[in-house]
Parts: C-alpha cells; sequence; structure tokens
C-alpha cells in the first residue's frame, strides 16, 4: 500500500467579506495552505492582503481580553504618570505616545499608543547601529510603579503573536520558493525568528464626548489610508495591521503584522470597570482597498488574529507577496463615550537585513517613521 507523504492542498475558505480563513492546526501540521496565500496576499483583483488565523490555542481570548481592557486602564491613568514613559529620543517609539504622530497633516490627538519590543527588553543589536537608530533600539519602557500588570499582558500577548506570525511565514516561505528563483526557502521565518527589533503597538482611540451623529463620515476618520512596513503584521484587529495601526497613503514598511479584533468600551456607563461592548456602528473598523480598487470592510472575531503583508515583504519577494492598504473608520452614529482598543504586532527584519538592492530594513524603516512625524518634534 502506497502512503501518500506530500501534505495534502487544502481549498479556500473565506468569510463573507472575502477575507481568506485558514485553520491553526492546518499551520501546526504543515498542511498546503499555497492557494490560501495566493489568494489572500497576491495580485489578483479579489485579493485583499489578509489572512485570517481562527481555532487559536484557547489561551487566546483571554490574553486578548486582559491586555486590551488595559489600554483603557493606561489612558486613563494621570497626564504625570503617562509622561514617565514617553520616550522623544526614540521618536516616540517605545513607551507612551500622544499626538506627537502626524495624521494628514496634522497633529493626531484622536488616539494614544504604547509602543514596545515584545520579544526583548533591551535588543541585541550592533554597537555602532543602536545609537543610530533609537526607534528599533532602545530599551522597553514599562509603567512599573503605575500599571505594573501591563507589562506581562503585552509581552505575552505580543510574544503569542509572534509565534503565530513564524507559522504562517513558514507557509508564505514554501508559496515563495515556488515562484522567485534563489529565493531562500526559509526567508521570511528566519528573520522573524532571528530578529530584536520587532516592535508591538497597543492603541486606544479615545471616545468622544458627544454623540457623533454623521461626523467621522470619511473612510479614514479614525487612522488614514498607510501601508506597514513591516514583513509581517499581526492583530487583534484595528485593525495588522496597523497587518494594523492604519496611517495616509503610506504602505505598511514592516514584512507582516498580527493584529487583534478591536475592543470596544463605553467608558462612561461603566466607569473604572471598562467592560467590553459590541461595536455601536456597524460601518466602523478596519478597511482595504483589494487589488481590484474597491473598498471592502473587514470584520474579525474575537477569537481570530489578522496577519497583513507589510511592504518590506512585498520588496523581499519581488512584488509575488503585496503590501495592504488600509484604513480605519471612526463611530458614525452615537458612540458617546465609547473607546477603541486594539493591538498589532509588527514583524520587522534584523536592522542589518537587506528588504531590496541596497537598502537595508534600518534604513528603510528610519525613512517611514520620520515621515509619519513633525519635524519640529524630532
Amino acid at each position: 500500500m502506497s502512503i501518500n507523504v506530500f501534505p495534502q492542498l487544502l481549498k479556500i475558505t473565506k468569510t463573507p467579506e472575502g477575507a481568506v480563513v485558514v485553520d491553526y492546526q492546518d499551520l501546526v501540521r504543515g498542511a498546503d495552505v499555497a492557494e490560501s496565500i495566493k489568494e489572500a496576499f497576491g495580485f489578483d483583483n479579489q485579493c485583499l492582503g489578509v489572512i485570517l488565523v481562527r481555532n487559536l490555542p484557547l489561551e487566546y481570548p483571554e490574553l486578548r481580553s486582559r491586555l486590551l481592557r488595559l489600554a483603557s486602564v493606561f489612558a486613563a491613568l494621570s497626564d504625570e504618570a503617562k509622561e514617565k514613559t514617553v520616550d522623544a529620543q526614540s521618536n516616540y517609539s517605545f513607551g507612551w505616545s500622544c499626538g506627537k504622530e502626524v495624521m494628514n497633516g496634522k497633529p493626531d490627538t484622536l488616539k494614544g499608543s504604547y509602543y514596545n519590543n515584545p520579544t526583548t527588553d533591551k535588543p541585541m543589536t550592533p554597537a555602532d547601529l543602536a545609537p543610530l537608530f533609537p526607534e528599533t533600539c532602545n530599551p522597553n519602557i514599562w509603567p512599573s510603579e503605575d500599571l505594573p500588570e501591563l507589562e506581562i499582558a503585552f509581552k505575552e500577548l505580543g510574544r503569542f503573536i509572534v509565534d503565530v506570525g513564524k507559522l504562517l511565514a513558514k507557509a508564505c516561505d514554501e508559496f515563495v520558493a515556488t515562484k522567485v528563483p534563489k529565493y531562500d526557502p526559509t526567508y521570511l521565518q528566519r528573520i522573524i525568528a532571528d530578529s530584536q527589533t520587532h516592535k508591538a503597538r497597543l492603541l486606544h482611540y479615545f471616545p468622544a464626548e458627544t454623540d457623533l451623529n454623521g461626523q467621522n463620515e470619511a473612510a479614514d476618520s479614525w487612522c488614514g489610508w498607510h501601508c506597514d512596513h513591516s514583513s509581517l503584521t499581526g492583530n487583534s484587529i484595528l485593525g495588522i495591521p496597523c497587518l494594523s495601526s492604519f496611517i495616509a497613503t503610506t504602505n505598511s514598511h514592516t514584512p507582516n503584522a498580527g493584529l487583534t479584533s478591536a475592543m470596544f468600551i463605553d467608558e462612561i456607563a461603566t466607569p473604572g470597570a471598562f467592560t467590553e461592548i459590541p461595536c455601536p456602528d456597524s460601518q466602523a473598523g478596519l478597511y482595504i482597498r483589494n487589488r481590484g480598487g474597491d473598498l471592502v470592510r473587514i470584520s474579525i472575531p474575537r477569537d481570530a488574529l489578522a496577519f497583513q503583508t507589510g511592504e518590506a515583504l512585498q520588496r523581499a519577494t519581488k512584488n509575488h507577496l503585496a503590501a495592504t492598504p488600509h484604513c480605519v473608520r471612526g463611530i458614525t452614529k452615537g458612540g458617546r463615550g465609547v473607546a477603541r482598543n486594539t493591538f498589532a504586532v509588527f514583524m520587522q527584519p534584523p536592522l542589518t537585513e537587506f528588504v531590496d538592492e541596497g537598502i537595508t530594513f534600518a534604513q528603510f524603516s528610519r525613512d517611514i517613521i520620520n515621515s509619519h512625524y513633525d519635524s519640529g518634534k524630532k
């Protein structure tokens, strides 16, 4: 009796909006998901540049809810407490950042971000590069006195997303290796495993003080059109991102990003409790333009992660995996007192990794980050 030693090619599964879905267990067992990778990240008109991973390990929902709730808890701290975690020297790329990023030509005060490296507190980077790239090489900053539980929650969810990202990276490598001559079949897996400079972003969109009643109608009212610069973005969706954290019409520059579904909290109805509620506006959330130019709202289930490709990965794979233009639309109806919290992990290459001819990720990332901030505030 012959035994088929080759993995079975799985059929493509999609959400009603058209987002490709893969099962976590299929990634673990090394099933052939090449068609799903192509359908999610390719260049056909219907491709969205995002993939959802479902059937995650049982600990995921608790990791998600614990951290996203803490985004509101931290934002409610005194300005003095939050200011302790601001790192201007890193271009506000570690610790708390609010009103520093430029969106559509103006300081963005609609949200606050907490940035840190989820895998290491102090990256081991070449001594000659560390002082030149504080945006990626500075040590983490934690609110150890005012909210010590944030550090553990941030790291545990961030590392969970990176681990899932590694599995997805293996599937991406296998697909690209069949398309690009001389492609390193472990490229994406290697840079995620070896990198000391991954970056995670916990976002808190501040609640409106009054009902909006038609305001925020613009598609990018909360976070403008952009692409991440990482290889992969993993989101609890802001949407990845960022695969979430999403900005004016730039491209994401990380190789990829992982995103969680957003958590909505009515901070007036449940002051201090920060209880999760359903999204009050069915039109709010993450929007992506597919390759054909159509605008598609992506709904990420609470028990799933979304992963998006970034500009660095598009370059490294010779355009076989495309970056994802995306934005976040705010609540347009009601919404008084409702905050929105999300988490994105940007899986970035080592600083010395070349993402294109003669361009290292360090150089590439610096240019993108500088473009997001007012030069007078650097």
